[in-house]
């Protein structure tokens, strides 16, 4: 298996590095994601055809989300990826409304008729014109953003707003047997915006041990410092590696798809926290403050390792696989 990407994968790679990098330095991160600055990239994204990435396969998908995490870029296209893998075909801005709210779940009994109910922590809601609705019996509906109302909610990571919604009725429900594949190309996005994460966050600390200096010299000289970012940077690529696989086999090999994805998934989750955690001990008291910028990095490696099963579910269902 070569895991090298493609002269084309590597183009698409390269546009969205560049683009990303231009559009989202991380001074303008922080002005939309602390200070509520406003975002009009949308037209941009659409034209370059991002939306529909996952078209041309999920290797592609996973290159540029691998990037969006890089660039920790404060956009609702990776809850529009999740909607349009769930529901092809989507129109306009989609997202995936999956979390129920304690005893107040989306009742289907009465489909297609209403969708009555609540869900939390709902993804770009405010920009959404579809929401994809998970209900009881692995069902899926379609549901206009006229038939909903949203309102925000506190999210862990500021770049990536959350709201609650409740639906009063309306809606389509959705067939066929892609779900199975969908959900897990959704989690290899997931796990491959952890290694972006990762990946940034590694680097980060590597020009700061070489840049600071105690007693004369980079930190980077003294074993410790250099240890915690080897390891960093252990992770980073293995994360990469195994996210490529299970990209790969959703797209040529369906008998290992699952396992692949569900692997990936474990793994990147906890390597993006676990780099997060080390860099903060390698840039000392300054990685600990507000004003630096690790905190947000921090909390998306977070978000996304709690995001569509966290590495535990993960490697039940890895498990589960082989009883």
């Amino acid at each position: 298996m070569n895991f090298d990407l493609t002269e084309d994968q590597r183009e698409i790679q390269r546009t969205a590095r560049e683009w990303l990098a231009s559009r989202y330095p991380i001074a303008r991160v922080r002005e939309i994601a602390l200070d509520g600055g406003s975002d009009a990239t949308w037209d941009e994204i659409v034209e370059l055809g991002w939306p529909d990435v996952a078209e041309l396969g999920i290797v592609e998908l996973a290159v540029v989300a691998e990037e969006l995490g890089y660039a920790l870029a404060p956009t609702p296209l990776a809850a529009d990826w999740a909607a349009r893998l769930l529901h092809p075909g989507l129109e306009g801005r989609g997202t995936v409304a999956m979390w129920d709210e304690g005893g107040n779940a989306p009742d289907a009994s009465t489909m297609p008729a209403s969708l009555v109910g609540t869900k939390i922590a709902v993804p770009a809601a405010d920009v959404a014109d579809t929401f994809v609705v998970t209900a009881d019996g692995g069902r899926h509906f379609a549901v206009p953003a006229s038939a909903v109302s949203v309102e925000p909610a506190r999210a862990l990571d500021p770049t990536r707003p959350l709201f609650t919604v409740r639906f009063d009725g309306g809606g389509e429900a959705l067939d066929g047997d892609h779900f199975g594949r969908a959900w897990h190309a959704i989690a290899v996005a997931a796990a491959a915006e952890s290694v972006g994460v990762a990946r940034r966050v590694t680097q980060m600390s590597v020009e700061y041990a070489k840049e600071r200096k105690q007693f004369g010299r980079p930190i980077g000289a003294y074993q410790a410092v250099s240890h915690a970012c080897a390891q960093m940077f252990l992770e980073a690529e293995g994360a990469r590696n195994v996210v490529l696989w299970a990209a790969w086999a959703l797209d040529h090999d369906p008998a290992a798809a699952f396992v692949a994805a569900s692997s990936a998934k474990a793994y990147a989750s906890d390597a993006a926290v676990n780099v997060c955690r080390s860099a903060l001990q390698v840039h000392g008291g300054i990685g600990f403050t507000w004003e630096h910028d690790l905190h947000l990095f921090l909390k998306r490696a977070e978000a996304n390792a709690h995001a569509f099963g966290d590495a535990t579910w993960h490697r039940e269902q890895v498990a589960a696989m082989y009883l």
